[in-house]
């Protein structure tokens, strides 16, 4: 689970697969709890379960069979499950506030709830923007008619960090990996869909995948219809160009699966060397465009993610035309700003974007809409208000408290490590140490008095805000790093270890039933936000978390002997998931999805053993006919529980570093010995694995 503006890549882990898996129908203010089908007595929803399956067979099945086979999935989801069910929670409460501070909405408010309010009761009038038509891009389609040649490319790519317009290239600002105290730029080719970069489909296999023709065919109809809207002529030939053109692209692209190792992702050098690295694109244009300052710019130092990657890109973009390469920016200004814009291009963008691609059948009402951009440009804002009203201290407290019991089962753990040695033994003890935990809400929030907000200009309003958050990135370099500072706002329901700060944190929205339920039953805790808790430790020694010591640094603080032990497991784990058919002919790609594979593997692990450790040797209590063990399993397993549009899940089955949730379940579990002797599980059953195949890294 991943959510910002921009896209994580190495330096971030969450539990789920981004913002945009998360939606609900009504704005009704029923608990999380309730919308899940939870029982109140004890925080688990046995009526949810399908008994008539042997849990060796599909444990995710028996767990969760009789909810997901009533489970409706609303007309505007992708898919359904408690995830997004405290989405929806979430959202529901942030209306209430913004609703409150929509009645204060002025023409340039000075405050934070003003300013919020304004921008949320502007987004909701609808007929206002409807009147406006592609007015508001104007200005920016005439910027783009002026590109001429590549000086014109690259200083279009990084004007867009500071508006709704477009740069296939991704420029963010980071701690340096080897040097966590300081910031450093980063470059990244830029495969993701969204804001900051990337190309229009989901994945590269898109673009070549057979399979996937019709996908393809319909984008290129979509990129038909924007650029009709936008008024640019030609738009049939235009939109074959542009296909044509980032077709070309992905295939030079380095795959998804191969960019997740920190240690050849992490390539340091001053802009003059990647000048030479990659002479195609005129960088010192890209970086001044986008606001660095030209003195001492050829010095600077920046991380290429992808240096292989990056330079063909850029020979492919040297030897487009020219007419191409406008429309190709044309056609993704509108498409990036489609929902700030009129009905007929939210209408065409939800069409292909969210019809087409993931399934969904209908749109959100735009209450939902305006308070997700809202969230998009003033997010911390609302996150303040959030906080004051749903997240009381004692709920602090008593996560803190679970945290450090996982914490303290982690330490148990590694101290009885089969497999590590003692020198990497005692160096990954002493990073478990220092793990920072964050629980509900940053020590300090931002401070958005340079933002200005403008009643009724939607358009303007969305470019002033992404303006201002970029200019935010900017204005950490050369300075020291800010550890109090979160990558994610406490009304997202999600949490993440940030391996370069060595942290876990847990936002409030995510800090209530059925992921933790104060008045439920403490194995069904253990299960689901214990093991949660767990999942996100877990990616701090994961195949790419290992490679940060105590301190966040990017070291190589292993020995060869733990590393090939590590290793041969995590292959061995790996093969389990690449075997795994989802869809018909869609396997898991076991190792694009292998540091969340890890991580599920230890979280679930590190939940039963903190509930162990939690009885202090009393026997565990029997309730509703399950044990204490059982409890923990299925705690565990109702998390994850979720029906998906085929659609949508094989586009997270291409492109998402999270593995579908049947496995999440099914995967963990029977790698573990304890689910055997809870569930009975024999030699004959689908899920059973001999001892000697049973999967243990953490």
């Amino acid at each position: 689970m991943r959510f910002n503006v921009k896209r994580f890549l190495t330096s971030r882990h969450a539990l789920k697969h981004g913002a945009s898996l998360f939606a609900l129908a009504a704005g009704l203010m029923v608990s999380g709890a309730q919308a899940a089908g939870y029982n109140a007595g004890w925080g688990f929803d046995e009526a949810g379960m399908n008994r008539a399956v042997q849990p060796g067979d599909n444990f995710f099945e028996y767990a969760n069979g009789t909810y997901l086979k009533n489970l409706k999935i609303p007309g505007d989801m992708s898919s359904y499950g408690p995830f997004r069910i405290l989405y929806e929670l979430s959202l529901s409460r942030q209306k209430t506030i913004l609703d409150e501070a929509a009645k204060k909405s002025v023409d340039q408010p000075t405050d934070d709830m003003g300013k919020i309010g304004t921008y949320y009761a502007s987004f909701l009038d609808q007929k206002a923007v409807d009147r406006l038509g592609a007015k508001p891009l104007a200005a920016d389609l005439e910027t783009i008619r002026n590109v001429n040649d590549g000086k014109g490319l690259a200083a279009a790519f990084g004007s867009s960090l500071k508006s709704m317009a477009f740069t296939t290239f991704q420029i963010g600002v980071e701690q340096d990996q080897k040097d966590p105290e300081h910031y450093m730029l980063m470059l990244d080719q830029g495969m993701s869909i969204g804001v900051g970069g990337g190309l229009g489909l989901p994945d590269t296999s898109y673009y070549t995948n057979p399979k996937l023709a019709d996908k393809k065919k319909a984008y290129q109809a979509y990129i038909a219809k924007m650029l009709t809207l936008e008024g640019w002529p030609d738009a049939e030939k235009n939109a074959q160009a542009v296909v044509d053109l980032e077709t070309a692209l992905a295939k030079v692209e380095v795959p998804r699966d191969q960019t997740r190792d920190p240690i050849k992702t992490y390539n340091p050098m001053p802009v003059s060397e990647l000048q030479k690295l990659a002479p195609d694109f005129d960088w010192a244009t890209f970086l001044i465009s986008a606001g660095l300052p030209a003195e001492g710019l050829e010095n600077r130092k920046i991380d290429v993610r992808e240096p292989a990657g990056i330079k063909a890109m850029a020979t492919v973009l040297k030897g487009a035309d020219i007419g191409t390469l406008r429309a190709w920016l044309a056609f993704h200004l509108g498409d990036n700003a489609a929902a700030y814009l009129s009905s007929t291009f939210y209408d065409a963008s939800f069409e292909f974007n969210s019809h087409t691609l993931s399934g969904v059948a209908q749109q959100s009402p735009r209450w939902k809409r305006a308070v997700r951009v809202t969230n998009g440009a003033l997010g911390w804002a609302l996150g303040r208000e959030y906080v004051a009203r749903y997240f009381p201290p004692s709920a602090q407290a008593q996560i803190t408290s679970l945290v450090q019991e996982v914490k303290a089962s982690f330490h148990e753990r590694l101290e009885h490590n089969s497999w590590m040695d003692e020198p990497t033994r005692k160096a990954a003890l002493n990073k478990l140490d220092h793990f920072a935990i964050q629980v509900g809400y940053p020590k300090k929030w931002w401070d958005y008095s340079k933002l200005e907000i403008r009643k009724g200009d939607v358009y303007g309003n969305a470019v002033r805000g992404a303006a201002f958050n970029w200019q935010h990135d900017l204005d950490k370099l050369d300075k020291p790093v800010d550890r109090d500072e979160w990558g994610m706002t406490p009304q997202t329901v999600n949490a993440y270890n940030d391996p370069t700060m060595n942290e876990i944190v847990f936002p409030a929205a995510i800090l209530q039933p059925p992921f933790f339920d104060p008045k439920g039953d403490v194995a069904v805790n253990y299960g689901a936000i214990g093991g949660v808790i767990g999942h996100e430790m877990s990616h701090g020694f994961d195949d790419q978390g290992r490679h940060y010591d105590e301190h966040g640094r990017l070291s190589d603080w292993w020995t060869k002997a733990s590393t090939d032990a590590f290793q041969k497991l995590a292959d061995r784990l790996g093969a389990q998931y690449d075997a795994q058919e989802v869809l018909p002919g869609a396997h898991v790609n076991g190792k694009m999805t292998m540091g969340e594979n890890i991580a599920d593997s230890g979280g679930l692990n590190l939940g039963l053993q903190a509930y162990h450790d939690s009885l202090h040797g009393k026997p565990a209590p029997v309730v509703h006919g399950l044990t204490g063990d059982q409890r923990v399993f299925l705690g565990w397993a109702q998390v994850w529980r979720e029906k998906d549009r085929p659609d949508a899940l094989r586009q997270q089955m291409l492109s998402n570093e999270h593995a579908p949730a049947i496995t999440r379940v099914n995967i963990p579990a029977h790698n573990i010995d304890a689910w055997y002797d809870a569930f009975d599980v024999k030699p004959g059953q689908k899920l059973y694995l001999a001892p000697d195949q049973r999967v243990k890294i953490w």
